[in-house]
C-alpha cells in the first residue's frame, strides 16, 4: 500500500472525457496510454488530436494498444507515429493484417490472449484507471449505446506504481512497435480524418457536450473533490498473454486475498459475472461465515455479449440457494425522465463497470471481470483503495438505484427462478428472462451446451 494518494470517482461519462482532455493539456513531459480498445470515432479522434497538440509542446506520447481491435485506427496511428515524440506499440499483434479472422484458424491459442488493461498516465503524477476504453459508447458522445461505467482519477506517489507497471508491458516482447508490423503508412492520414470529422455537425455538438459551460479552473482540475487514501495497484504479469512463459503474478490471486479479508459484506459490480466451480465454493464459504454477498451484473436483455450469460446462468440457482443476492441491470428505457445517479445515466443501456466493495472500507476499481477469461486468459489491472468515503459512494448504487434500475433475481418455494421488478406499482414478478428476445435466449441455450466455459 502507498500513502498520501488522492482519488476521485469519475462517475459521469462526460466528466470522464473532460478529465482526460484536462490531463493531456496539463502534460509537460509524458503521456502514457494503455488500452484494449481505441476507436476512430468522435471521442477517439478528439483525444488523439489533443495528444497531437501535446506533441507540439514537446510532450512524449506513448500508446500501447491491444491489437485485437486496432484495425480502424491503425492507419491513423501509423501516421502519428511518424512524429518523433509519438510512440505506438501493438500488444500481441496478429500475423494476418487484412483478413484478421484467419488468425483464429491458424493461431487461435495465442491470439485469443489479449491485453484488457486500461491506464491513462500523465507526467507520472496523475492517472485515470477503471473500466472505460476510448470510444463514444464509454463517454456518451453519440446517440447510440452507452455503457454504464466507472473510472478513478488519482494523484500522488501511487501513480509511480501504475507507471512502472505500464513500463513492464511496454518493454515486454509481446509489445511490438507499429513500425515493425507489416502494413502501409499513409501520410497525413490523421490530418485528413480530423479535417473530415471537424466539418461534421457532430464535431460542434461534441465540443459543446465536452466543453460547454466549462470554466478554466474546472479544466485545470481545481474543482475535483479529492479523497485521501492508501492504495495498491494490482496487475497481471504481461507474460500471462504468452504461451511460453509462466506469469509471475495474477490479479485473480490478489483479488482472492482482498475478498478473504471480508468480515461482513461484499458488494460486487461486474458486467460479465461467470463464477467458476472454485469461485462458487468460495462464495458459499463466505455466506456460511455470515458474510453478505451481493452482485450486480447485466440481465440477458442488457448484456452486449449474450453468450457470456450462459456461464452465469449455469451458477445462478446455486448461488441463490446459498444465500447470495443477485441483481441484473434492466435494459434502460432511453426515454425515461427519472433523475438518477450519473453512474446510471438515462441513456445507459449496458453495464460495463467492474468494482468491488469489502466491508464498506475497501474498493476495487479496474478492468477485471469476474469470469474465466479475466482470471485465466486476458491480462487485467486495477486499484485497491482503502477509503470508506469512496466505498460509501459506490454502495449508494445498491441502496438507492437498484430498485429502479435492476431486477432482483429470486427463487420461489419450488426453486423456480423469478425476477422482481420494483420499477412498477404494484411490484411485478417475471418468470422468464425479462425483455430478452428469442434470438438471445437461443444463443444462451446453445452456448450452455458447448464446452466453452473456459473461454467465457
Amino acid at each position: 500500500m502507498t500513502h498520501g494518494n488522492q482519488f476521485a470517482l469519475l462517475e459521469d461519462a462526460r466528466d470522464s472525457l473532460r478529465h482526460r482532455v484536462a490531463l493531456i493539456r496539463l502534460a509537460q513531459h509524458s503521456i502514457k496510454l494503455q488500452y484494449y480498445i481505441w476507436r476512430d470515432d468522435a471521442s477517439g479522434l478528439t483525444l488523439l488530436n489533443e495528444c497531437k497538440q501535446a506533441l507540439e509542446r514537446g510532450v512524449q506520447v506513448y500508446l500501447l494498444l491491444d491489437d485485437f481491435s486496432s484495425k480502424p485506427t491503425e492507419q491513423l496511428l501509423r501516421d502519428l507515429s511518424e512524429h518523433p515524440h509519438f510512440h505506438v506499440k501493438l500488444f500481441n499483434p496478429l500475423v494476418h493484417r487484412k483478413l484478421r479472422w484467419l488468425n483464429y484458424f491458424t493461431d487461435f491459442r495465442r491470439v485469443n490472449r489479449r491485453m484488457h488493461n486500461k491506464a491513462f498516465i500523465v507526467d507520472d503524477r496523475y492517472a485515470i484507471v477503471g473500466g472505460r476504453n476510448i470510444g463514444d459508447e464509454y463517454f456518451g458522445t453519440h446517440s447510440g449505446q452507452l455503457f454504464s461505467d466507472l473510472d478513478v482519477i488519482m494523484k500522488g506517489p501511487g501513480v509511480t506504481q501504475i507507471a512502472n507497471d505500464w513500463l513492464s508491458y511496454w518493454r515486454c516482447d509481446l509489445a511490438v512497435s507499429i513500425e515493425n508490423i507489416a502494413g502501409r503508412s499513409r501520410t497525413e492520414a490523421f490530418l485528413q480524418r480530423w479535417q473530415q470529422f471537424s466539418k461534421e455537425a457532430h464535431a460542434e455538438q461534441l465540443n459543446e457536450y465536452v466543453f460547454g459551460g466549462l470554466a478554466d479552473d474546472e479544466l485545470n482540475l481545481t474543482q475535483v473533490a479529492w479523497q485521501t487514501a492508501e492504495a495498491q495497484w494490482i496487475s497481471d504479469d504481461p507474460y500471462k498473454a504468452s504461451l511460453s512463459h509462466k506469469p509471475s503474478r495474477l490479479v485473480v490471486q490478489q483479488m482472492v486475498k482482498v475478498l478473504s479479508k471480508a468480515k461482513y459484506q461484499v458488494r460486487m459490480v461486474s458486467p460479465y459475472f461467470v463464477p467458476t466451480q472454485n469461485g462458487v465454493q468460495q462464495i458459499e464459504s463466505m455466506l456460511e461465515r455470515g458474510i453478505q454477498f451481493q452482485v450486480l451484473t447485466n440481465s440477458l436483455a442488457a448484456t452486449d455479449v449474450p453468450a457470456v450469460h450462459a456461464g452465469y446462468q449455469r451458477r445462478r440457482r446455486r448461488l441463490l440457494t446459498a444465500g447470495a443476492k443477485l441483481y441484473e441491470l434492466r435494459r434502460i428505457d432511453e426515454s425515461s425522465q427519472n433523475r438518477v445517479l450519473p453512474y446510471f445515466r438515462r441513456s445507459a443501456t449496458s453495464l460495463h463497470a467492474k468494482t468491488v466493495t469489502v466491508d464498506e472500507r475497501s474498493v476495487f476499481v479496474g478492468s477485471f471481470n469476474f469470469d474465466p477469461r479475466s482470471a485465466q486468459i486476458n491480462t487485467e489491472a486495477g486499484l485497491i483503495i482503502e477509503s470508506p468515503q469512496l466505498a460509501k459512494r459506490i454502495i449508494e448504487i445498491f441502496d438507492h438505484e437498484l430498485p429502479l434500475r435492476a431486477y432482483q433475481v429470486r427463487l420461489n418455494r419450488f426453486y423456480k427462478l423469478y425476477w422482481v421488478d420494483r420499477s412498477h406499482v404494484p411490484v411485478r414478478r417475471i418468470y422468464r428472462e425479462p425483455d430478452a428476445g428469442l434470438r438471445r435466449r437461443f444463443v444462451v441455450w446453445l452456448t450452455a451446451r458447448l464446452p466453452v466455459d473456459h473461454l467465457l
